[in-house]
């Protein structure tokens, strides 16, 4: 099973700070802040060239380079595989900005700007030493794009159904206009959802994972695309608790001394596009999933809240995807048997 590598220890870290026209780039994180050196390069992908010369010539002959940079919606990714399309050997780190932003506050700051934050970053690549980033393949980018554009215009057939239904509207011109954008809405969705369809059909290992998914039950074909083009192959996480880390779905405890017992929630320090999925897809399973059930109401019983119990289940089913996949086999209910 392929594990998630470390980058060398001499390895030399540059920080990128990304923005929508251009991106910072802060050397190196072993240095003191004040000594490392930034330049602005603008985000295309003909400066990527420049930017890697510039990195190379600042660099002592032999060394291991290393760049990191947020999670800054598709501009990491877009940036991370230029950069790899140029040089394969560059280890490229993209990382969760719940945890670069409470580095950057712990080195104490008084100001904000883009080049202390990629001096941050260079200095957090060093630090923490982040595993490399893996570009999705040809057809896990094709299903990740059709995935999360179907999610927005969900997300915008919503709130376009909330304005038609929350008042009476005075212009009929108005009311018509709304109307016809949600039509326009709904078909598109559609025609995301119908390619979706044909392009797990035409790429057979992809839809074979989705379907040994699907076949949990409270498991569609949604929750399981969205959580493979976000969470990429299940199999590759060594344990399944760093998988559920990753999701943001982990529980996490506020207790101090005897006097602080906080309840415990998730860390919802991942992906919100697969916590949103992960919940229908257990409200569903503590509904029709015996296994799933079971688990929900033994935790009532113990006197978990309703919330957490969920959450709860939300972790298995995670956890229960991972464990078929390794096992290439389709579920099977303990609770039946």
């Amino acid at each position: 099973m392929k594990t998630k590598r470390q980058a060398e220890p001499t390895t030399n870290w540059a920080g990128i700070d990304l923005a929508k026209e251009t991106f910072q780039m802060a050397l190196w994180g072993h240095q003191d802040l004040p000594a490392m050196t930034v330049r602005s390069f603008p985000r295309k992908r003909k400066s990527m060239k420049a930017a890697l010369d510039w990195l190379r010539s600042q660099a002592p002959t032999g060394v291991p380079l290393a760049v990191v940079m947020e999670a800054t919606g598709t501009f990491a990714e877009e940036v991370g595989a230029w950069l790899l399309e140029l040089d394969p050997a560059l280890w490229v780190a993209i990382v969760n900005p719940f945890q670069t932003s409470s580095f950057v506050k712990s080195l104490g700051f008084r100001n904000k700007t883009d080049d202390l934050d990629a001096k941050a970053l260079a200095r957090y690549g060093k630090e923490r030493n982040p595993v490399a980033w893996e570009p999705p393949t040809p057809e896990m980018a094709v299903l990740k794009d059709l995935v999360r554009i179907r999610g927005n215009l969900i997300n915008e057939r919503t709130a376009m159904t909330l304005r038609l239904k929350d008042h009476k509207r005075s212009s009929p011109t108005a009311a018509k206009a709304l109307g016809k954008i949600l039509q326009a809405l709904k078909a598109q969705i559609k025609v995301l959802e119908v390619e979706i369809k044909a392009h797990l059909k035409a790429h057979e290992a992809l839809g074979h994972q989705v379907k040994v998914c699907q076949t949990i039950i409270g498991v569609g074909i949604v929750t399981a695309t969205t959580v493979l083009v976000e969470l990429g192959d299940l199999r590759r996480y060594r344990r399944s608790r760093k998988l559920t880390a990753m999701a943001g779905v982990s529980p996490r405890k506020t207790q101090s001394g005897t006097s602080v017992h906080g309840k415990t929630r998730m860390c919802k320090q991942g992906s919100p596009r697969v916590r949103a999925e992960l919940y229908m897809a257990a409200s569903n399973a503590v509904r029709y999933n015996p296994d799933m059930k079971a688990t929900y109401e033994g935790l009532l019983k113990r006197g978990k809240e309703k919330r957490a119990a969920l959450g709860a289940v939300m972790r298995k089913l995670l956890v229960l995807m991972r464990a078929i996949l390794i096992a290439d086999r389709a579920w099977q209910s303990r609770t039946a048997a």
